[in-house]
């Protein structure tokens, strides 16, 4: 299958205007996400950061390997081709080639590793690769908040944040 410029982009923005929403309400309002509750998990990770202890890293993953395993399988492509699109440069550098490929037949083997990636993504380490981007995600996304006094409005600025995470061009 070839993938165009314009599918890769399409299927990015259907990541993250209906995966990444998902993800993130689950993440701060639990799996129903119909509570005005914040989860103990998102408190934990705006507390820590980056610097999180091994069991709320373990916490963290958890839940990620829930949330995944929950997707549908349009969903799922659409995850891992974000998660292609976060590690490109990484893809690219890493990429073994022959020095004597023409710059289309280079195109067409490095374009088959990254299908390859996303058919694949147990067996290319792809899965590895998108729970840690998801979890960079959630940790910034978590570090936008100041979650010391929780009042009526930390709801609807939770909400707002979501909305211009799931709506950003990068």
């Amino acid at each position: 299958m070839f993938i165009t410029k314009e599918v890769n982009s399409a299927t990015v923005a259907y990541f993250k205007k209906t995966v990444l929403r998902k993800l993130l309400m689950e993440f701060c309002f639990g799996p129903q996400s119909n509570s005005r509750a914040i989860t103990d998990l998102f408190e934990s990770v705006n507390h820590y950061g980056f610097d999180l202890p091994y069991e709320i890293e373990l916490a963290l993953f958890e839940r990620l390997r829930r949330f995944k395993n929950n997707l549908d399988k349009e969903e799922l492509t659409a995850l891992y081709f974000w998660g292609v699109n976060q590690k490109y440069l990484y893809y690219l550098e890493d990429f073994e080639y022959d020095d004597t490929y023409s710059e289309k037949k280079f195109d067409e083997e490095f374009g088959r590793s990254l299908a390859y990636k996303i058919y694949e993504p147990n067996a290319s380490n792809l899965e590895e690769d998108t729970s840690e981007e998801l979890k960079v995600i959630l940790c910034n996304f978590a570090s936008e908040f100041d979650l010391s006094l929780v009042d009526k409005y930390t709801y609807e600025n939770i909400l707002e944040v979501i909305d211009m995470y799931c709506s950003a061009i990068n």
